[in-house]
């Protein structure tokens, strides 16, 4: 099955641990619900011989009770964690190996437990589960490796299970096994077309850029990692000064143009990790800096002011003679509300507009 690049497969991955949280979770749980209440029903229904019960009963309530308890609190608290999903296959892989030592123990004292038994194992986990297909496979080996080596090491006194039994058991395994690759490749395709809306709703499609939707959701994940991380950002706001002075002598076709190669300049300036531009509508746009302090800021916006000035675009009907831009920018250190640091941005640019435009202003 073809890989997307691998940050993107580190997301598939972390998408398809979340949506399995509640499947796996209740897979565990009920596994440990079986196993607490075997003194009620194992007896009773299964009438194994009393030599048998007692071995049952003590794997059930000391270690397979506890351990799928333990598993199930796990995959609720910390369903994204890959090691997670690993203690889910092995706590599902050690119950086979129970099995088998239960039915071996079974078949000693005269006792027999059907050899598809443990079938149930792989069927609960890679159906309910939903682990990935290469991992699937290496259960799926796992498990027959477990079996083999029981009947190497643990043989029956009844004598080999027979072929129609293995043959049985290795359908089941099989189906299982394409139904959940055909599975994951249906996860992957969901997801990816996920991704692919929520980037048609985060892109302004004249610029490019993303809109304002993408910008917010950027800068909430930014300010958290900068008060995680104490680190400072600042935010800018950039209008392009007089634009309707050249929608309305040049044509709107021509605005759009000018709206293009003003993203593209500022695109150019939200090059380090944490950077973002947008466009907020407009002729407005914003620029988030992120790690930086003050004076960065500052030279950083009026290299931005300077290289829309020096593309020269023709504005007859501005002062300047040409496009130019107004930049209102506020440094932040410490923990402040988006929406006040953006009020502040704004404040800022409506005084570099008042005191004659083409001008970086910063707070």
């Amino acid at each position: 099955m073809r890989r997307l690049p691998e940050p993107l497969e580190q997301e598939f991955r972390t998408y398809c641990r979340e949506r399995a949280k509640v499947a796996r979770a209740t897979t565990a749980l009920l596994t440990a619900v079986m196993f607490i209440s075997a003194p009620v029903w194992s007896q009773w229904l299964l009438q194994m011989p009393e030599a048998t019960h007692g071995l049952t009963l003590t794997l059930c309530l000391l270690l397979f009770g506890p351990l799928f308890v333990g598993l199930s609190v796990l995959l609720l608290l910390k369903p994204r964690a890959p090691w997670v999903e690993l203690a889910f296959m092995a706590a599902f892989l050690l119950e086979v190996a129970g099995i088998e030592l239960l039915r071996t123990h079974a078949d000693h004292h005269g006792y027999t437990m059907v050899p598809l038994i443990s079938v149930c194992v792989p069927l609960a986990a890679l159906s309910l589960g939903k682990l990935a297909a290469r991992r699937a496979l290496v259960f799926v080996l796992l498990y027959g490796a477990i079996l083999a080596a029981s009947a190497i090491h643990l043989p029956w006194h009844s004598g080999p299970v027979a072929d129609t039994s293995l043959l049985t058991l290795l359908v089941i395994l099989g189906i299982v096994l394409v139904a959940s690759i055909f599975s994951q490749r249906n996860r992957r395709q969901t997801w990816s077309l996920i991704q692919l809306t929520q980037l048609g709703t985060q892109i302004d499609f004249l610029t490019g850029l993303p809109n304002r939707s993408a910008l917010e959701r950027h800068i909430e994940q930014w300010t958290r990692a900068s008060r995680r991380d104490s680190k400072s950002y600042s935010v800018a706001i950039i209008d392009l000064d007089y634009f309707k002075c050249i929608n309305d002598r040049y044509g709107h076709q021509r605005g759009d143009g000018v709206l293009s190669e003003s993203a593209l300049t500022i695109a150019g300036f939200a090059r380090r990790p944490g950077d973002f531009a947008a466009r907020i509508g407009g002729e407005e746009f914003v620029l988030f800096l992120y790690d930086c302090d003050r004076s960065y800021a500052e030279r950083h916006l009026e290299q931005v002011r300077s290289s829309i000035e020096n593309l020269d675009i023709e504005n007859l009907d501005s002062p300047f003679g040409r496009l130019t831009a107004s930049i209102g920018a506020i440094a932040v250190r410490g923990q402040e509300a988006i929406s006040a640091s953006y009020e502040k941005a704004d404040q800022q640019l409506y005084q570099a507009k008042r005191s004659g435009r083409n001008r970086v202003l910063m707070a």
